[in-house]
């Protein structure tokens, strides 16, 4: 699959995920004066603080707006996570627009194999039913791969949530709001750098993370 993609212009090749954010989210380190205890603040230490669930999309030169839900939308959809009906609603409110705006033709939007993503006539009809004609192909990534393909789980949100953190602590009126700008103001050059670092660019070793490459016998 890797070489399927990098055969893809970069700046036509989507990939959207699902993360997180918990409402007791603190920064991972603190600076204090010598003697003193290294403490960091939170509003909430328990491990089951209020989580605000995140749907995000990027192209390799773009990020697209995300939808935050909150613990109370999950609770309406009496949910624990994203489900169906919630990606096809950020597709309806947000991403069919967004992906228009990229005036960019034609798109392939990668998955992983998520329960959520399987249906993917479904969520190309999503597409379509708001007019968005964009979207011309939905991959899925093969098992246990995003870790390797994905630039959003190799290490995107790794640094949406670094990012998270240096305005932490957050409150439930201001976390949604610190969720979205830390994402939206992202530099270019990280989605450059991910995509590189997940093979995805054009003259890349397919097999360079192959973990034992002398007992598979990779061909080019």
């Amino acid at each position: 699959m890797r070489r399927k993609l990098q055969r893809i212009d970069k700046r036509r090749l989507l990939f959207l995920d699902e993360t997180a954010l918990r409402l007791n989210a603190a920064p991972t380190t603190t600076l204090v004066l010598p003697g003193d205890q290294a403490f960091v603040l939170t509003n909430d230490t328990s491990s089951y603080a209020a989580r605000y669930d995140m749907i995000a999309c990027c192209s390799g030169n773009s990020l697209l707006l995300p939808k935050v839900f909150t613990p109370a939308e999950r609770k309406g959809a009496d949910v624990k996570g994203i489900n169906r009906a919630m990606l096809l609603q950020f597709i309806d409110d947000t991403l069919a627009q967004a992906v228009e705006g990229l005036d960019s033709y034609p798109l392939t939007l990668v998955l992983d194999r998520a329960a959520i993503h399987k249906d993917l006539d479904s969520l190309l009809q999503a597409f379509r039913d708001r007019g968005s004609e964009s979207i011309k192909e939905i991959l899925l990534m093969p098992p246990n791969a995003a870790k390797r393909l994905s630039p959003l789980d190799n290490a995107l949100f790794h640094d949406w949530k670094e990012a998270c953190r240096e305005r932490c602590p957050v409150t439930k009126k201001t976390i949604e709001q610190v969720m979205a700008d830390c994402w939206n103001h992202l530099p270019a050059r990280l989605l450059r750098s991910h995509y590189k670092h997940c093979g995805l660019t054009d003259g890349t070793n397919v097999y360079f993370d192959c973990p034992d490459p002398a007992a598979h016998k990779h061909t080019s």
